[in-house]
């Protein structure tokens, strides 16, 4: 069996930085990656919660328009403004 060599106390040194570096990169990818899952999931919510506003509108969209008809409305006055039907 071969002789064991001793690091130096410089080389044991520069060993444990590099690990170091490397846990540090490891624990940060991990913050990365749980973040993501975060902004996901936030993200998902926000996609149905728009998808609901969408839906909320087009049902009071279509009770207007069954109610007055086709027009504008102006939400400063309040006023329903009907379109100009061409006959």
């Amino acid at each position: 069996m071969a002789d064991s060599i001793k690091f130096t106390p410089e080389e044991i040194q520069e060993i444990q930085g590099v690990q170091s570096l490397y846990n540090a990169i490891v624990t940060q990818a991990g913050q990365v990656y749980l973040e993501e899952l975060s902004l996901d999931k936030k993200k998902d919510q926000l996609e149905s919660n728009f998808e609901e506003i969408r839906s909320k509108e087009s049902e009071i969209i279509s009770t207007l328009t069954t109610k007055y008809g086709q027009g504008q409305i102006n939400l400063e006055t309040g006023e329903f403004i009907p379109a100009d039907s061409e006959d």
